[in-house]
């Protein structure tokens, strides 16, 4: 939790008891505050803590508060969830015994203690906490697939397919009822059964990596790899390639002939079954609350789910809780299918905390451990956003050099990414021919005709082919700063000041925190005459983190006006 956060957290707590107890008598119990403003304090404190986005000390602050109100149900409730979310799961099980002896319907309550039972292989009295509840759509939903899991478990196959069937959060959740029936189905040997819901889930393509898996280990447990490895080979190639991941370990295994893992317990299984909607429904819609619920779920009910703990740590980086997130990646193991993953998202929260230095290295370890297009590319493109262009290059040239031209046609953009190595490394010949390679095979790459027609512009050579291609770039991206940036600076280099003003105030306005595109503002003020703005939108730009080279452009106007910059300007 940020320090100014805790201080406002705790100022907070101060305030309200400085404010209590200078009206209140002393009770003799903390602080001298009555137990009601001791209630009201800690649920205070816990409300703060969700808006600084420190999930312990919510959950803690909620727990002294029902600790304070044991009879308040509601309470209990946001208690128990509040510990769900920080992780601590043998909390939220202590709390949702309170709760449960509450209200035995509570639905959340039952996901926590019935998950543990599924957990330790005790389907029974998982089976009877599971029962029916009341929670709404998504905890209702989470228990039906863990009671048919459940179910199954105890060997009832029917009452674990009706289960799957009795799903309310609508239509994908009932083709993810759909998948469980045909996981089952193929478990137990009712392998007609199990393809006829496997083609209803592939006609609708939801959890296509998951389905993908499960209906591969079908068809090995039924005697026929071959198969599965069609199936696998054939979901690669639609794709657009499988580099890494499970559906990587699995072809790479059936291609040697050797064997995939077929069984999974009835936890695992339904670990898996929350894994899906936790990120291809919740996370997608920004619901993270309730992705982070069936995440941690997963992960009670098998510890060893990496697919469920990569994607609890990416919702934790979408609500900006990193360093948690930075925690759950450091327990994927290197040799998981999901390491490389890990080690990206790691790479990029280090990128994003300014520790360039550990991020690169944690690159370049995973590309020297898993060596792949994936793992080259990543180190590639972190080296460029560094504006590294010479550590870069090489990246780019060796993975250029794996890629057959035919791929090269359809997914062109590491070319575009080589061209822009070359360009600034003052190779411009060679830059060009990787951009016109681009533009050749999607002549629609508004990237690609704004970088060559930008340069170009600066440049001053072939301006009018330029013109048009920034033009057409601003039609088919006509909301970024960065392309209506290039068609201002165009009219700026050809002397039209006046239509340059009124193309980069509009790409500043989408633009606001560009150095380059508040750079080039004050430059075109500074050209009307009006040298005042000028010098404050260079003074904005020195702010923005601009390159080494802006910076040393724009300090050298500062003090001398636009003359005293280098002469590209």
């Amino acid at each position: 939790m940020p320090k100014t956060k805790t201080v406002l957290l705790g100022a907070a707590i101060a305030l309200m008891t400085s404010c209590t107890t200078s009206t209140a008598p002393n009770y003799n119990s903390d602080y001298g505050l009555s137990p009601a403003a001791m209630l009201y304090g800690d649920y205070l404190a816990a409300s703060y803590a969700s808006y600084a986005n420190d999930a312990e000390a919510r959950s803690n602050y909620y727990s002294r508060a029902f600790a304070r109100q044991p009879s308040d149900v509601v309470l209990g409730r946001k208690a128990m969830a509040a510990a769900l979310n920080a992780g601590n799961y043998p909390l939220a099980r202590t709390l949702a015994i309170e709760v449960s002896n509450l209200d035995k319907d509570d639905g959340l309550s039952r996901t926590i203690l019935g998950s543990h039972s599924l957990a330790k292989g005790q389907y029974a009295d998982a089976l009877e906490i599971l029962g029916e509840s009341r929670g709404g759509p998504a905890i209702d939903d989470v228990n039906s697939m863990m009671r048919g899991w459940s179910q199954y478990g105890l060997g009832n196959t029917d009452a674990a397919l009706n289960s799957f069937k009795n799903m309310r959060g609508g239509k994908y959740f009932e083709l993810l009822g759909t998948l469980q029936s045909a996981k089952l189905n193929s478990d137990a040997g009712q392998f007609e059964a199990a393809d006829t819901a496997f083609a209803e889930i592939n006609e609708v393509g939801i959890s296509a990596i998951e389905t993908v898996l499960s209906e591969s280990r079908s068809f090995v447990k039924r005697g026929n790899p071959d198969k599965a490895l069609k199936k696998l080979q054939k979901f690669a190639e639609e794709s657009g390639g499988v580099v890494t991941g499970p559906a990587r370990l699995f072809l790479d295994a059936l291609e040697k002939g050797e064997e995939i893992d077929t069984d999974l317990t009835p936890a695992e299984q339904a670990s898996r079954a929350l894994t899906e909607p936790a990120f291809g429904y919740y996370g997608q819609q920004r619901q993270y609350e309730a992705a982070e619920l069936f995440l941690r779920t997963a992960l009670e009910l098998d510890p060893k789910n990496d697919k469920a703990r990569l994607f609890l740590g990416s919702v934790l980086e979408d609500i900006e809780r990193t360093v948690e997130a930075e925690e759950q990646y450091g327990k994927i193991a290197q040799d998981s299918p999901y390491t490389v993953s890990a080690r990206l998202s790691e790479a990029n929260i280090k990128f994003d905390s300014d520790a360039d230095e550990e991020g690169i290295e944690i690159l370049e370890n995973i590309y020297k451990t898993h060596p792949s297009k994936v793992t080259k590319e990543a180190i590639g493109r972190a080296y460029l956003i560094l504006e590294d262009y010479e550590s870069a290059l090489p990246y780019y040239d060796a993975l250029i050099a794996t890629m057959p031209e035919e791929e090269l046609e359809k997914n062109p953009m590491p070319k575009y990414l080589r061209g822009i190595c070359l360009e600034r490394l003052g190779r411009w010949e060679e830059a060009v021919d990787e951009f016109e390679f681009v533009l050749k095979h999607q002549p629609d790459n508004a990237d690609a005709l704004n970088y060559l027609g930008y340069t170009w512009v600066d440049k001053g050579v072939n301006l009018n082919r330029a013109f048009t291609m920034i033009r057409k770039a601003v039609e088919l991206e006509p909301q970024s700063g960065a392309i209506i940036d290039s068609l201002g600076w165009a009219h700026y280099k050809l002397g039209q000041y006046s239509e340059a003003r009124i193309q980069l105030e509009n790409a500043a306005e989408r633009s606001p925190s560009s150095a380059t595109i508040i750079d080039h503002l004050g430059d075109v003020y500074w050209k009307l005459g009006r040298h005042r703005e000028a010098g404050y939108q260079w003074e904005r730009a020195l702010e923005l983190d601009p390159t080494d080279k802006e910076r040393a452009a724009i300090k050298a106007k500062l003090k001398g006006g636009l003359s005293a910059a280098p002469s590209n300007n």
